[in-house]
């Protein structure tokens, strides 16, 4: 009798690293953040203060990323408000030079005599 193991075993707790990975970053560039702020500030810092300024400038770039990628997207939906404006923009200028061109050309084609006098050409045939 054969055996196959298609999909037997399945392997638990991958999904933890995708909560840990964040928060480990998180803590060590704010604890870097910490450490610049402690040793390369002008103003002698205590630890605790150097703590507040690593992790509140981690905090403000994490909120300016969020804000980046909102005006991104902002801007694209204006873009595309602006490329609607422009395309009926354009449109409306076509229509407005191309109406009297074709009006003219409408009345000189309806404005021609025919060729003969007779209102019905099909008679003669």
């Amino acid at each position: 009798m054969a055996t196959t193991d298609y999909g037997s075993e399945r392997t638990r707790g991958g999904g933890a690293a995708w909560l840990y990975v964040p928060i480990i970053l998180i803590l060590f560039l704010g604890g870097a953040m910490s450490v610049g702020a402690y040793a390369y500030n002008d103003v002698d810092l205590t630890v605790m203060e150097s703590l507040a300024a690593g992790f509140g400038g981690l905090a403000a770039l994490i909120v300016g990323l969020f804000a980046a990628a909102i005006g991104i997207i902002v801007g694209l939906i204006g873009a595309l408000i602006g490329l609607v404006a422009a395309g009926g923009a354009v449109a409306m200028t076509l229509f407005i030079v191309g109406s009297p061109i074709l009006a003219i050309i409408l009345i000189v084609m309806l404005m021609r005599r025919p060729k003969s006098d007779c209102p019905d050409p099909a008679a003669h045939e």
